[in-house]
């Protein structure tokens, strides 16, 4: 039996679930004491029973009303609440409004009633009510293209990089309460900007001195003072339009420095050096991929404008409840860390940072490359590295990541975009990291990412030697973005989403993509797009499934051929045997395409051994099958009578030299040439499972040629693509299956 609670009961318990108290950023609280009018709305007598009002009317405000517990929730109290929300709409865009008895509860979106069957929730669930909106980044975009010309043409300010500091300090004095507005002459707008950073700012530059830099940069920023009142006005709408569109209920870890960036670079002279932003999109995606999550601490050791960490920041606060949450506090403070060299694009983060008023506090203007950058990533508790060094040898790219994964934590998560090839390039120096650390993944990017170099995110995991263990490779050829003109890449077909989710499954599954690849860290260090292999496909397994069937038939292979294309030609009738043959019954069977592939070691599955030559002088006459390097026949070429270096049957023998990668499943003893390897089978082995795994061998051999022989100490160490049971083991249970449902099979005994 439910107790009976009170109205002040009721009202008590909901502040305390709710959390309604006051914050520096809002006015919370519950009692029927207080009025609207005192509230902060002129006139208005009504008295909510609860309220939670931001500072900054752009974000959601909370009413609440609540009732005994034996009062029914009727259309008199939903009045009730509607009446109130409506006063708290005359100021705030977006009002909650929440009616409670302690027990029922009934949540209406400004008029709208919401089904909602649950109790009671902290506030911070009913505020992220109205966070699924999207930023409207064609509209930055825009007035960002207007701030830009204002800036270049009228302000006079010809340096990039200073173009983008006035006007992300602009928005950080917007954001921090600057009075802006038409009609100032532009002395007092920059006085205005400059006081509200430097009151904004005042308990932090007492803690982190390194925030001057940014005021120090706005002050050497030397724009035309001269400039008329019309585009300054200008300016001044374009930046508040922008800071009331970026605000932080609505914003998804965009970096607005990048949107600055590819629009503002139109201007760039070429003396000018260039910074690579790393795509909003991509951020993401690394983010996901390194299973990155709220109690993490993530370091950018190149940080740039921040992208990496605005974007962790903005996940990590979304998934522990939104930016009011006491977590959301602790991560913006505790839990990023950034470094940057270059003075000016140093203090573009922290300007990237204060716009979302978070962050800031952890940035450190230091090389990278330097002792004293190690000694802070060391003193940090850092849990996960995502970053994008300079790809330019003269910045010291190397340096940087191993300057990284020398101080981080063992077992710590490391993502690095750099160009293909940059690993490769050094080999000798990147193996000696792999005597500390495991380079786990490379994800190759579709090449439109960075204009002009081809990359890929590398996946290194501190602390833990390498050994034999591969590096998971995969390729993401299309990221669905395209080019609008000077507006950089877009997600204008709004694919990325489907696509990211796609490529996270491939990445965490480590299966279900074509161009999967599992490397040697002793023979690559970067994704082999020249060697993709295709998975095999029906006609392949069909082929050879029929190419045994002929040899246990006793038919040769190129008269077979030869007869069924003198048939289907000219009409010549086929031998009955033949016609047997090619009626063989096809059974229901199960798709390759429902499977997971996985890669196995070839010596993980088989032992793997080498025929021995027998020169045609030396074999005796007899009925044992010698087996060369042939593509026919079961890779028989003669039989001999010699019967002391034979083979067991219920192996397969493999063509490394000639005609590379030919396998074929033997039945009976036989001698292996010196030009096979033979493959011993360590599980019970069967015609039907050899089939399949001779099909994949055949289907993988073109990664080999004359020059490259598959040879048995590379076919021990080398991987091809199974079926595999969801506990990761070859599934013999389904290739079986799958041969005996094609045509032929009836053939295979």
């Amino acid at each position: 039996m439910r107790r009976t609670m009170t109205e002040d009961e009721v009202r008590d318990s909901a502040r305390e679930i709710l959390d309604l108290e006051p914050t520096e950023s809002a006015q919370a609280g519950v009692g029927q004491l207080t009025s609207f009018n005192k509230l902060g709305f002129a006139g208005v007598k009504d008295r909510p029973d609860g309220w939670y009002l931001p500072n900054e009317s752009h974000f959601p405000a909370l009413i609440l009303e609540t009732k005994a517990s034996d009062t029914l929730l009727g259309s008199r109290e939903r009045a009730e609440l509607i009446k109130n929300v409506r006063v708290a709409q005359t100021k705030y865009p977006h009002v909650v409004g929440i009616l409670y008895n302690g027990y029922e509860t009934e949540v209406f979106v400004g008029d709208t009633k919401r089904e909602d069957g649950c109790g009671l929730k902290p506030k911070e669930y009913y505020l992220g009510l109205f966070s699924t909106t999207k930023i409207d980044k064609s509209l930055i975009y825009s007035l960002t293209r207007s701030i830009n010309d204002t800036l270049h043409f009228n302000f006079a300010i010809k340096n990039l990089y200073h173009r983008m500091i006035f006007t992300a300090c602009a928005l950080v004095a917007k954001r921090y309460g600057a009075t802006l507005s038409k009609g100032m002459s532009f002395g007092l707008f920059a006085t205005s900007v400059r006081e509200t950073l430097v009151s904004s700012l005042s308990a932090d530059l007492s803690k982190n001195i390194k925030l001057q830099v940014l005021l120090d940069v706005f002050s050497e920023i030397k724009p035309n003072a001269n400039c008329p009142q019309e585009p300054i006005d200008k300016f001044i709408n374009d930046i508040s339009l922008i800071s009331d569109n970026i605000n932080s209920d609505f914003w998804n870890g965009e970096d607005v420095m990048a949107i600055f960036f590819n629009e503002f670079n139109r201007y760039k002279a070429k003396s000018e050096s260039g910074q690579v932003f790393t795509p909003d999109h991509i951020t993401s995606f690394i983010y996901r991929i390194t299973d990155t999550t709220p109690a993490d601490c993530v370091l950018d050791a190149a940080c740039g404008s921040g992208a990496f960490l605005v974007k962790a920041m903005c996940n990590m606060i979304k998934e522990v409840g939104g930016v009011r949450t006491k977590q959301a506090t602790e991560i913006a403070q505790e839990q990023l860390y950034g470094i940057e060299f270059d003075r000016e694009i140093y203090a573009l983060a922290c300007a990237n940072m204060l716009i979302h008023k978070d962050g800031k506090t952890n940035l450190e203007q230091l090389d990278s490359r330097s002792q004293a950058a190690g000694d802070w990533i060391r003193s940090k508790p850092i849990t996960k590295v995502l970053m994008n060094p300079p790809f330019e040898n003269k910045y010291g790219c190397l340096d940087i990541v191993e300057n990284v994964l020398s101080n981080v934590g063992r077992g710590t998560v490391c993502a690095f975009i750099l160009p293909d090839n940059k690993l490769e390039k050094a080999k000798p120096r990147v193996r000696r990291w792999l005597q500390t650390c495991t380079l786990e993944k490379i994800i190759k990017l579709p090449k439109e990412v960075f204009s002009g170099v081809t990359t890929s995110i590398f996946i290194f995991t501190a602390g833990i030697p390498q050994g034999r263990k591969e590096i998971f490779g995969c390729h993401m050829e299309d990221d669905g973005l395209e080019t609008i003109k000077n507006q950089g890449r877009q997600d204008i077909r709004n694919r990325w989403d489907s696509i990211e989710e796609e490529w996270v499954e491939i990445v965490h599954k480590q299966s279900g993509h074509a161009s999967i690849q599992w490397l040697k860290p002793e023979e690559h260090l970067s994704y082999q797009e020249c060697n993709v292999v295709p998975l095999p496909v029906r006609a392949d397994f069909m082929k050879r499934t029929l190419m045994y069937a002929l040899y246990k038939a006793g038919i040769d292979e190129s008269d077979f051929v030869q007869n069924v294309k003198d048939h289907t030609l000219y009409g010549t009738p086929l031998p009955p045997q033949y016609k047997e043959i090619l009626d063989s019954p096809t059974t229901a069977e199960e798709g390759l395409d429902k499977v997971q592939w996985r890669r196995f070691e070839i010596g993980g599955l088989f032992d793997v051994s080498k025929g021995q030559r027998l020169t045609k002088a030396d074999q005796l006459e007899g009925d044992i099958n010698y087996v060369g390097a042939s593509a026919f026949n079961n890779g028989i070429t003669n039989h001999i009578g010699n019967n002391s270096k034979l083979n067991a049957s219920g192996t397969i023998s493999v063509c490394y030299n000639g005609s590379i990668g030919e396998s074929f499943f033997q039945d009976q003893p036989y001698w292996a040439t010196d030009d096979v390897n033979i493959l011993t089978p360590r599980f019970a082995i069967n015609p039907f499972i050899a089939l399949f795994i001779c099909t994949v061998i055949k289907n993988e051999s073109t990664r080999f040629a004359f020059d490259n022989k598959w040879k048995k100490e590379i076919m021990e160490t080398s991987s091809i693509p199974l079926p595999a049971t969801a506990q990761g083991s070859p599934d013999f249970v389904f290739m079986e299956k799958y041969i005996k449902a094609l045509p032929y099979s009836n053939f295979i005994q």
